[in-house]
């Protein structure tokens, strides 16, 4: 389509556009509905404009197309939560959500090498025709999910417990509620701001190692993309190792503070020293330890809320501040990088946003109590 390599970066990240501005409050608009009805029409939503996209004629379509895809995304990444924290308790939902949060990685796997594929054989419009389909067809698999059982009703759904208290309801909201409010939403918060600084690494990674491979090692360019795809399946094994060691009783404070293991990676894999087998490794340990934290942060959801009424909201906050660390942080690391004149730059860079995410994921759990 002759299109510059900011389109196409632009394209690529645009589907997590509205999850990035509207997280939060798409998570409110959708708390009274059904969650099983909303992961259906956030399926069928994606479906179609990928649909639209795959017929896109130039830029504006094409950007439109996923921009109307990332609307379906937020409620897909919203919904999909809620639902399976409705469907079981104690350590079975605990190992759930740590399985959910493994759909990045599995996805752009499955995106890459089976789009590349595709395309190779069938052509890229065919390609994204047949990723619209399947994601059509995994909406009518949905409607046999247990629908209205699932969503977060309860005793203090309507927040009239302990953090309800302090507003006349005559007279609107009280001082008492607005505090109360406040300190129901500070560990959601602090859950997504560590969310959003791990989303940042892992996608700078992703960006960014490709060019790495070929500017210090000489790897041809489709091969360091390929590569790179590889590396981000292996990030997978760290999922589900969350949900063994959650299942377990490993505490979560100390799966978090594991994502301080990504800058080490990441001085080995960018420092240019030991050769590309050594690099490779540390890209591994990035991938893995990023999808260990990442299923711990969703598995995390249930024990940062203080009535069942905020799974939603809390699940709106990760999902929003995630999308933001996954736009900011390539743009923020490549500066530092050109400012720093070196591939060295990139591990301190990661440290500093690490070392601020473990305090904050830390923080979030606190003394809670896991399942």
């Amino acid at each position: 389509m002759g299109l510059s390599l900011g389109q196409v970066g632009l394209v690529a990240s645009s589907v997590t556009a509205v999850a990035a501005v509207l997280g939060l409050a798409a998570s409110v608009a959708l708390r009274p509905l059904d969650p099983r009805r909303t992961l259906i029409g956030g399926l069928v939503v994606m479906g179609l404009a990928g649909l639209l996209v795959s017929r896109a004629g130039g830029f504006p379509l094409l950007l439109g197309g996923r921009l109307v895809e990332s609307v379906g995304y937020v409620v897909v990444v919203i919904a999909a939560p809620v639902l399976v924290m409705g469907l079981g308790d104690g350590g079975r939902r605990t190992t759930a959500l740590a399985i959910w949060g493994t759909f990045m990685p599995v996805g752009l796997a499955l995106g890459a090498f089976g789009g590349g594929l595709l395309s190779a054989a069938f052509g890229w419009r065919a390609s994204l025709a047949i990723a619209a389909a399947a994601t059509l067809a995994m909406a009518g698999a949905a409607l046999w999910l247990p629908g209205a059982g699932a969503r977060q009703d309860g005793p203090d759904a309507g927040g009239h417990g302990a953090e309800g208290q302090g507003g006349d309801p005559r007279r609107g909201e009280g001082p008492g509620d607005r505090r109360a409010r406040v300190r129901r939403l500070a560990r959601p918060f602090a859950l997504g701001a560590g969310f959003a600084t791990i989303s940042a690494t892992i996608v700078s990674f992703v960006a960014l190692y490709p060019t790495y491979l070929h500017d210090e090692f000489d790897v041809p360019s489709a091969a360091a993309g390929t590569l790179t795809g590889s590396v981000s399946f292996a990030g997978v094994a760290g999922g589900f190792a969350a949900s063994v060691l959650l299942r377990r009783g490993a505490p979560m404070k100390y799966l978090f503070t594991a994502a301080l293991l990504m800058p080490v990676g990441a001085f080995a894999a960018f420092g240019s020293a030991g050769g590309l087998g050594i690099s490779m490794t540390s890209a591994v340990l990035i991938a893995v330890t990023n999808e260990l934290v990442v299923a711990t942060v969703f598995a995390a959801l249930p024990l940062v809320v203080r009535t069942s009424a905020d799974v939603g909201v809390a699940n709106g906050v990760v999902a929003q501040l995630g999308s933001v660390g996954s736009l900011a942080g390539p743009p923020l690391v490549g500066l530092v990088v050109t400012a720093a004149d070196g591939w060295w730059a990139v591990g301190p860079a990661l440290l500093v946003g690490c070392a601020a995410g473990v305090v904050l994921l830390r923080a979030a759990v606190g003394r809670a109590r896991q399942a």
